[in-house]
């Protein structure tokens, strides 16, 4: 499976090996508040996800990674591609524990998947989904070159709509 690297950080494929730290990282205050709707997943939830991410990998090519430290090989949270909603592609997903953010960890792990995705998927274009009031993942995709694409209510919550092209791609229409 492909791993990824940055500057301070490792990507690897998230394993049922990882259950604990996933499902930590998952049921945080703050991941949960957006990317849960405020529930706290139970584990089977958890234990599905990662099945889930690796037959993306083994079928696909993309799933979730875990993000390590260098060095420490301290987990700190995850990044990838994933569906929402009735996209026809994956979006971009990162999720990381409360002691890590603010530090550029989201952002250099989120420009690694992005590379990735038009590197070696050829994706022409990436999409993030943002819930409205969730202003460090806003700062993130706006730091990656993302433009806002459209505002709408989705499941009843309003959420923005983040794009990416492909520097090489024609624009879309």
């Amino acid at each position: 499976m492909t791993q990824l690297s940055t500057e301070r950080l490792q990507l690897r494929p998230l394993t049922p090996a990882d259950e604990q730290c996933f499902h930590a990282t998952n049921v945080s205050e703050s991941v949960k508040a957006f990317l849960w709707d405020n529930e706290t997943i139970p584990v089977d939830t958890t234990r599905e996800l990662l099945r889930t991410s690796a037959a993306h990998f083994d079928r696909d090519g993309w799933g979730l990674w875990k993000l390590l430290t260098r060095g420490e090989q301290r987990y700190i949270g995850y990044a990838g591609l994933w569906y929402f909603f009735d996209e026809p592609q994956p979006q971009l997903l990162y999720a990381l524990d409360p002691a890590f953010t603010g530090q550029g960890f989201a952002t250099e792990a989120a420009r690694a998947v992005i590379d990735y995705a038009f590197r070696d998927l050829h994706f022409t274009y990436l999409r993030a989904a943002i819930d409205v009031g969730n202003d460090a993942s806003v700062g993130v995709c706006e730091r990656l070159g993302f433009a806002l694409e459209a505002q709408r209510d989705q499941d009843g919550k309003p959420t923005l709509f983040y794009r990416l092209e492909h520097p090489l791609a024609a624009p879309a229409p």
